[in-house]
Order: structure tokens, then sequence, then C-alpha cells
């Protein structure tokens, strides 16, 4: 909260209260928010249910998703880099992406993602917790999901100022997706050091 407040009140200093903007009203200035990682389009970054400006570690959300319920009703894969754009079949930027199979007999509704970034040369951790918002997947169906900054169906935005983005650190991301009825499952998936890497 400290550097978050150091950081608001400089931006402010330098560009007046009157003209320092601020998109998504979180009280903290666009031009603040790469400085403390934050999302300048996501008053609540991580999905904690905290404003961004009041949030302690506005870039880690607890994991709350309900751990009981029935087991195997999916499976769960996915990358985070070397990604492909299954619209175009083209190289497309890194980014957290992953694949839902349905194996029960009934839609997966109500999903939700948690997933952590553990950056492994600094030791910082975040974590984001977002409802998959009108992700239905049917019996025997798969869905892919992309974590990106694209507005179309399947794609669902990602801080882009979070360490996966900005560390060139090599990194865990540890993932859970929760359906209703079902318990979560887990996935862990390493990026190796280098940044985000835009599509060959």
């Amino acid at each position: 909260m400290k550097k978050l407040l150091i950081a608001c009140a400089f931006v402010l200093a330098m560009m007046g209260h009157a003209h320092a903007a601020d998109t998504d009203g979180d009280g903290v200035p666009d031009a603040a928010e790469p400085v403390l990682g934050t999302d300048p389009l996501q008053a609540d970054t991580d999905g904690d249910g905290i404003n961004d400006l009041k949030d302690k570690d506005p870039v880690f959300a607890e994991n709350t998703l309900v751990q009981t319920g029935k087991p195997n009703g999916f499976g769960l894969s996915g990358m985070v880099e070397n990604n492909i754009d299954e619209a175009t079949k083209k190289s497309a930027p890194d980014h957290l992406e992953l694949e839902i199979k349905n194996t029960s007999l009934t839609a997966l509704k109500s999903l939700m993602i948690y997933y952590a970034i553990n950056d492994e040369g600094t030791g910082k951790i975040e974590g984001y917790l977002k409802p998959l918002t009108g992700l239905v997947v049917e019996p025997g169906a798969a869905a892919v999901v992309h974590f990106d900054d694209a507005k179309i169906k399947g794609h669902f935005r990602a801080n882009p100022n979070s360490s996966y983005v900005r560390s060139q650190n090599a990194k865990t991301f540890s993932i859970e997706v929760a359906a209703d009825g079902y318990a979560p499952m887990k996935l862990e998936i390493k990026k190796d050091a280098g940044g985000a890497e835009q599509p060959d």
C-alpha cells in the first residue's frame, strides 16, 4: 500500500489532480499503473473484489475456489509460450492459453480460474481470480480459452503489466479451473527465461 500511495502521489504531483487520467476509475492514475504492475482497464486487477487503490497487494488475490465437488468432470491442458491462433493457424504472441475438455455428461458452467505466476528470479508471486463469463463447455466438447488483450469470443483480459509481460525471468504458472459442481482441475506450466515474445 505504501508503494501504491507513493507512486500515485508522485504521478499526481507531476500531472496535477485535474489532468490525471484514470480510465478504470480505481483512483490510481493510468500513468501510475505500470509502476504498480496493475491493469489500467481493470479497477480490481487481481479479481479479489478489492479496488486497486485500497488493495494492500493489488496483484495478488488469494485462491478462494471451492475445493470440494465431483472429481474428473473435465480435463485441463495449456501453454504459456509458442502459442498458435486457431482461427488463422499462425503464431500468436505468448500468453496463457488453456484447453478445457468436458468429460462429463452435463455442460460445464460457471467456470472460474485462479492462476498464480511465480517469478523464479525474484520470488514474487502474483495471483489472479477470474470468472470465465459466458463460457459453457458442452458434454464431450472442448474449449480453448486465451488470456490476453483480444476482445473476441474465448479471450479474457490479462494484466498487461504483470510479471509475465515485464520480467525476463523464468516463471511457474500454477493454475486451477473450477466448474459448477466439480472440484477444480489443477495444472502447472513452466515458462523459460525471456519475455513474452511476439509471433514469429
